[in-house]
């Protein structure tokens, strides 16, 4: 699912990458009809990031009430929300400051991947912890 999720977020930047190049390029109605482009672009890299989760998860027991792997990614995303927080504000300042809506969009899709980044590594180590002390359980057993 990973290597799904990366793969959609590299050519969606490529994507994104070529959509600005040809709105700074193209006159007022060409611009408007790439940034439009842009938004679509977007939705639907979310949609399609959406649609990997919930068929990874239909396929594996993640979804399932009590397994480890619900429990982990439980406890990953609630450790990720303080990250997203921190990210998003760092985000939205950096914006503010520049004023530049380029320099935004890549802000932003910046801060789209460090949250997910976020969450994976939280994942991995929930996920040693676990495996760990159950490792460290039967040895003092």
């Amino acid at each position: 699912m990973k290597k799904q999720i990366a793969g959609i977020l590299v050519a969606g930047i490529a994507a994104m990458a070529a959509l600005l190049a040809w709105a700074n390029a193209a006159g007022p109605t060409e611009e408007l009809l790439a940034r439009v482009l842009l938004a679509v672009l977007i939705v639907g890299l979310l949609i399609s990031m959406q649609l990997v989760k919930r068929a990874h998860h239909n396929r594996t027991l993640a979804h399932s009430e009590g397994s480890v792997e619900r429990d982990l990614a439980l406890r990953a995303q609630s450790a990720a929300y303080i990250d997203a927080l921190v990210i998003m504000v760092l985000a939205l300042a950096a914006i503010a400051v520049s004023g530049a809506s380029s320099f935004a969009l890549v802000v932003i899709v910046s801060a789209i991947v460090l949250l997910i980044l976020s969450f994976w590594v939280r994942y991995q180590l929930e996920k040693r912890q676990v495996l760990t002390g159950a490792g460290d359980e039967e040895s003092h057993s």
